[in-house]
């Protein structure tokens, strides 16, 4: 074998078996040392409506003269000819690549072999969410174009080479290499330039409440129901499924082997997992519960079920929290970016506790960032010594706990 190609498309839809289409291809190469290398993405003209435009933020006249996936067939066989096919949610991705090609009248035999990067997370991320830039920023990836094909692939890479830099010289996935060497794919002949489209800026955006919980939900064992969830995210974005799409996610169901009478107790285990994570910081606010009751609705959950999972969530939070940032006397900070609370002022209030601000070293507990993604050279230099970044927010909650634990303390020696 001569590596990895690394795949991610955006789609009109979550079932191709409903006429559902590609419409965006982000590739990159990735060899067996984790080494990531060359990369290309295009729009797709999928002969169809948008559809989920709201997710992917590509519109019809963005693909006008883009090429149809026929088009690019060679390209991705040339790509994927003699190598290991990734993806994080392979399940997903490879579907629409079998479809793609059987609809192009290309003989791909099924089944194709994938390393998921989705399903090797639990064993080389530390942390709950399955989700890729939960992923990504767990072990210090910058995931830039969330989204996109390219940026989704790119991320994706990036992580593969990090779970081979984890593993050595033996990946744990052996079986999938093998069963991928000896995968024929079809001869791609000489290869026609091909005129690529590339993505237009875009306003479209997550929920970010919705978002923001699902990535501190637990894992799934499962990895079947952790792909239908993967997709039961997506088409969740904007709090609402149409029939089409309940329809299309059933017909998911059926391709990661799922029997529809399964999926009532899956939505109503991820509802108690969402409830409990929103119940996590001990307040349910109105705009959680109004989201809380818009995914009940949209999951065909009854009313009065809904109520009561969403009040035994409350008794139960504590298994649907994340480890904390726990901070101690002489752990030392670190600030980058402009926050919303001045420099000076967080300097003043940390001192107060007892901990201690600076430059980054690698006894350094935490650095705080305007944005965790952040560019500077101080986190850079955070990731290069695995020192986590998170927000003011998060740091913020993790002070409050200080404080209370050293009022506590006070109270209790008074």
């Amino acid at each position: 074998m001569t590596g990895y190609t690394v795949i991610d498309f955006e789609t009109t839809g979550f079932s191709p078996q409903k006429h559902d289409r590609v419409v965006e291809v982000g590739v990159v190469y990735v060899d067996p040392d984790g080494t990531v290398g060359e990369r290309w993405g295009t729009l797709i003209n999928p002969g169809r409506d948008m559809g989920a435009t709201h997710v992917h933020g590509i519109r019809a006249s963005d693909v006008h003269r883009a090429p149809t996936f026929a088009q690019i067939i060679p390209h991705l066989l040339r790509a994927l000819s003699g190598r290991t096919v990734v993806a994080h949610n392979a399940r997903f991705d490879v579907t629409f690549l079998e479809h793609e090609f059987h609809r192009a009248g290309v003989p791909v035999a099924a089944g194709i072999p994938a390393v998921c990067t989705m399903e090797w997370s639990r064993h080389f991320v530390r942390g709950a969410s399955r989700k890729l830039g939960d992923c990504c920023r767990a072990v210090g990836i910058v995931h830039g174009q969330a989204h996109s094909a390219l940026g989704d692939a790119v991320a994706t890479a990036e992580l593969l080479a990090y779970y081979l830099r984890a593993a050595g010289p033996r990946p744990p996935w052996g079986s999938v290499l093998l069963a991928a060497a000896r995968h024929a794919w079809p001869p791609y002949g000489q290869l026609a330039p091909i005129p690529m489209a590339d993505r237009p800026p875009t306003d479209a955006k997550q929920d970010a409440w919705l978002d923001r919980i699902t990535s501190t939900m637990p894992r799934i064992e499962d990895t079947a129901i952790e792909a239908y969830v993967d997709v039961l995210e997506r088409a969740l974005l904007d709090g609402h499924l149409s029939e089409h799409e309940k329809d299309d996610l059933v017909g998911v169901a059926a391709q990661f082997g799922l029997a529809r009478e399964q999926l009532d107790k899956v939505h109503r285990v991820y509802l108690t997992a969402l409830a409990g994570a929103a119940w996590a910081d001990g307040v349910l606010s109105d705009a959680e519960l109004l989201q809380l009751s818009q995914v009940s609705a949209a999951l065909s959950i009854p009313v009065q079920e809904a109520q009561h999972i969403v009040r035994e969530a409350k008794e139960a939070a504590a298994p649907f929290e994340l480890p904390a940032l726990h901070l101690e006397a002489g752990d030392r900070v670190v600030f980058t970016g402009e926050l919303s609370t001045s420099r000076d002022a967080w300097v003043e209030r940390i001192a107060a506790l007892g901990l201690e601000h600076g430059t980054v070293t690698k006894s350094t507990r935490v650095v705080v960032a305007s944005d965790p993604d952040s560019l500077s050279g101080k986190a850079a230099k955070a990731r290069s010594y695995g020192i986590p970044i998170v927000t003011e927010h998060a740091f913020e909650a993790a002070v409050e706990a200080m404080e209370h634990r050293l009022a506590a303390r006070r109270a209790a020696l008074a």
